[in-house]
C-alpha cells in the first residue's frame, strides 16, 4: 500500500515540492518530515487573481521578457514577492534547466532582499519634527528674552540717569 496517493504525503508541507517516496527530508528545503507538525506551518500569501492572470499569460508567452518584468513589478508593488518566487521555483521544478526561470528567481530574491535592507535602514523622523524640539527651542527663546530684560537695561543704568558720555571728536 503506497501513500503517494495521499495529498498530505505527496508534497512537502513546507515548500510544496513533490516528495520522494521514503525520503526522510525534502531535497529542496531540507525539512525533516518526522519532525514536522502542522502547527509549525507559516501562512503563505497566495497570488491575487490579477497576479494569477498575469502568471498564466506569462506562462503562455514564456519567452517574452517584458511580461516577466511586468509580473515582477506587479508582485513588488502588491507585496507578493514570496508568491512570485514560489511561481518561479515551481516552474524550475517542472523544467529544471529553464534559464529564464532561474534568472527571474534570482531577480525576485534580490528585490526581496533589497526591500528588507531598505526597511531596516529607514531613518526615524527628523528631530525638528518632534514636539519636544520645539518646546526646548521656545523655552530657550523665553529664557533669552528674560535674560535680556534682566541684564540688558542694567548696563544702560550703570551710567546713571541723565548721564552723558563725553566723546572727543578729532578735528
Amino acid at each position: 500500500m503506497s501513500d503517494s496517493g495521499s495529498s498530505d504525503r505527496a508534497t512537502c508541507p513546507k515548500c510544496g515540492r513533490r516528495r520522494d517516496q521514503g525520503a526522510p527530508a525534502c531535497p529542496r528545503c531540507g525539512l525533516r518530515f518526522a519532525l514536522w507538525r502542522p502547527a509549525l506551518a507559516d501562512h503563505r500569501v497566495p497570488l491575487t487573481p490579477a497576479g494569477q492572470e498575469q502568471w498564466a499569460q506569462l506562462e503562455a508567452n514564456w519567452q517574452d521578457l517584458r511580461r516577466h518584468e511586468e509580473f515582477a513589478k506587479y508582485c513588488l508593488q502588491a507585496n507578493l514577492l514570496p508568491a512570485a518566487g514560489r511561481c518561479y521555483r515551481d516552474r524550475l521544478d517542472r523544467f529544471p534547466g529553464d534559464a529564464i526561470a532561474t534568472k527571474m528567481q534570482k531577480e525576485i530574491l534580490a528585490k526581496a532582499t533589497l526591500g528588507l535592507m531598505v526597511q531596516k535602514r529607514q531613518p526615524g523622523a527628523p528631530v525638528t519634527r518632534s514636539k519636544w524640539f520645539w518646546v526646548i527651542i521656545l523655552a530657550a527663546m523665553a529664557m533669552a528674552i528674560a535674560a535680556a530684560f534682566i541684564w540688558g537695561p542694567g548696563k544702560l543704568r550703570a551710567h546713571g540717569p541723565g548721564a552723558t558720555v563725553n566723546v572727543k571728536i578729532p578735528r
